[in-house]
């Protein structure tokens, strides 16, 4: 039996006896005795207590102990309400970062922004102009597009 085994036995045996490969090794190994022998003084305290009787409380402990409960209520107050501030602007301030990524990742055009620049200064190359009238209704050129078509 090795210190490990012996100490975590020692927290299971309570109140009963050690086993013969216990007691060996308490034999050999000082430090495990010296555990032992802790062991046994807290299980002897602990019995003490538990013979004991709780005393009586004194007058006007109750209303003692709801006055220091109060105060101590009073001093947590201050801590809570920056507890609460800090949150809050903890996530203000993720809101924003997130605001602003979103506002450097999206695309210059489309749907969600809107017009874009060129669009906007009427600025469009002439490949546009002309999928814009067929795409716009502007059919006065189409003949071409249409196969087998020869004309008006």
């Amino acid at each position: 039996m090795d210190c490990r085994e012996l100490r975590e036995l020692v927290t299971q045996v309570w109140d009963g006896e050690l086993p013969a490969q216990a007691r060996e090794h308490l034999s050999s190994c000082a430090t495990c005795a010296s555990y032992w022998r802790g062991a046994r003084l807290v299980q002897a305290g602990f019995r003490a207590l538990a013979d004991e009787t709780a005393p009586e409380p004194s007058l006007g402990f109750a209303s003692r102990l709801v006055r220091r409960l109060e105060e101590w209520e009073e001093k947590a107050a201050p801590s809570a309400f920056f507890e609460t501030v800090g949150r809050r602007f903890v996530y203000a301030t993720l809101a924003l970062t997130l605001a602003l990524l979103l506002s450097l990742t999206l695309p210059n055009s489309g749907p969600v922004r809107g017009v874009a620049g060129a669009d906007f200064l009427g600025l469009q190359s002439p490949n546009q102009n002309s999928q814009a009238d067929v795409v716009g209704g502007d059919f006065s050129d189409s003949h071409d597009l249409i196969p087998g078509g020869s004309g008006h």
